[in-house]
């Protein structure tokens, strides 16, 4: 009777060694598992914080892209309604004037915007 319960004590200290170091090895798992979680919630929260930050100057730009829009649309309407063909044929000094101008305005406004983000980086 005596040898059975040895031999039930050593299988239970054994079984109780195993459990132990399996117990061991699973907390370090899970305190590895949580710092890998609690960079992932980082990592989200930067993720989400970009994309609000995104979603903004995206707004931004669809307004500024509806005005450009709209003052297309207003420029092109009075496209339509002149015939500039025959303007200038009858008054060319008068169109030319105009044009010379507005090309000179817009290439000007082009050399700005490309000297502004040319100095940017600098």
């Amino acid at each position: 009777m005596s040898k059975v319960l040895i031999g039930i004590i050593f299988v239970m200290g054994l079984g109780g060694y195993f459990l132990y170091n399996k117990n061991q090895e699973l907390i370090q798992l899970n305190t590895a598992y949580e710092v890998r979680d609690a960079e992932q919630r980082e990592a989200i929260q930067a993720i989400q914080e970009r994309m609000v930050v995104s979603q903004k100057a995206l707004a931004n730009l669809q307004s500024q892209n509806q005005q450009y829009e709209a003052e297309m649309a207003n420029y092109l309407d009075i496209f339509r309604r002149h015939n500039l063909a025959q303007l200038a044929s009858a008054k060319p000094g008068m169109i030319e004037v105009r044009a010379n101008d507005r090309t000179k305005e817009v290439f000007d406004a082009i050399e700005k915007i490309s000297t502004d983000l040319s100095t940017i980086n600098d």
